[in-house]
């Protein structure tokens, strides 16, 4: 449970830092982008799509889950047809 709480929190770190990134670029001057800023921006775009995959994989398991879970907590009919324990007789 905790691994899937440190994947959860890293995709989000991701998210963040990526949204964060991606719009440093727009206040600078309007000129055109270098290598390294589009392979930035494309290594973000991955991550971000990484993330977003990360988190509808999670979604699924999560719906699979509650889909099972109702077969899971029905009560089955009980099998009432067993001996019925009685003491033995005491002696005397």
């Amino acid at each position: 449970m905790s691994i899937m709480k440190a994947r959860f929190s890293h995709m989000v770190l991701t998210a963040l830092g990526a949204a964060l990134l991606a719009g440093a670029p727009a206040y600078a001057e309007n000129r055109p982008e270098s290598e390294a800023t589009q392979a930035r921006d494309a290594r973000i775009q991955r991550e971000l799509d990484r993330s977003r995959n990360m988190l509808e994989d999670q979604h699924q398991e999560w719906m699979r889950n509650q889909r099972d879970t109702p077969r899971l907590t029905t009560p089955s009919q009980r099998d009432l047809n067993v001996p019925i324990y009685t003491s033995p007789p005491r002696l005397q």
